[in-house]
């Protein structure tokens, strides 16, 4: 499953609360070559690479889909996307809607989410509190933010995450995983 959303609207926090909310539902770990941000771990945030390393996995072969987000790379290796689909019901992958579309020619079957905030007004106040931007760094945010609200509707559920209403987002999610999980799908890596 994809689940996607602009800097701010609260992906990573419906993401925390979905994996204790979802039976046997497992977040795969995105590589990155930006700098860890104060409280991320290797290996359980993100795989943080240098940019160097992260050419050269890509010329390797290594990576399922790869792209060039916020001036950082970031992408999902084909080996532990296999390995962790082949151990959990529910895998969830995170990528911008560049990377959705990515996947999505490789794998069609997956079922996409996009997260959206209420408002851009909104977007900006969270990415204000939450206060882990230079200026720049958030109003680079702020206009990728658009471009990506604007690929909503190629994404088989939008879901709006109202302020102070995380736990109906995180519900409503939970059900679309839910109904979805009835419906086979087959992935080949």
């Amino acid at each position: 499953m994809i689940i996607s959303a602009p800097s701010g609207a609260g992906k990573d926090t419906v993401i925390e609360r979905l994996l204790r909310a979802v039976p046997d539902a497992v977040l795969y770990v995105t590589a990155t070559s930006r700098k860890p941000r104060p409280g991320e771990t290797h290996g359980q945030h993100y795989y943080f690479y240098e940019p160097e390393k992260f050419r050269e996995e890509i010329e390797a072969g290594n990576f399922l889909e790869w792209s060039m987000v916020h001036g950082d790379f970031k992408g999902v290796r084909r080996d532990a996307l296999a390995d962790t689909l082949d151990q959990h019901r529910v895998v969830i992958v995170k990528p911008e809607p560049q990377g959705m579309r990515k996947i999505k020619v490789l794998l069609p079957e997956a079922l996409t989410i996009f997260i959206m905030p209420p408002s851009v007004d909104s977007l900006r106040r969270r990415l204000l509190v939450r206060g882990t931007e230079t200026p720049e760094q958030l109003e680079l945010r702020l206009r990728n933010a658009e471009i990506e609200m604007a690929a909503a509707p190629e994404y088989d559920y939008v879901v709006v995450n109202e302020d102070g209403k995380i736990e109906q987002t995180v519900q409503e999610i939970a059900s679309i995983i839910e109904k979805e999980a009835t419906r086979p799908r087959h992935y080949e890596l």
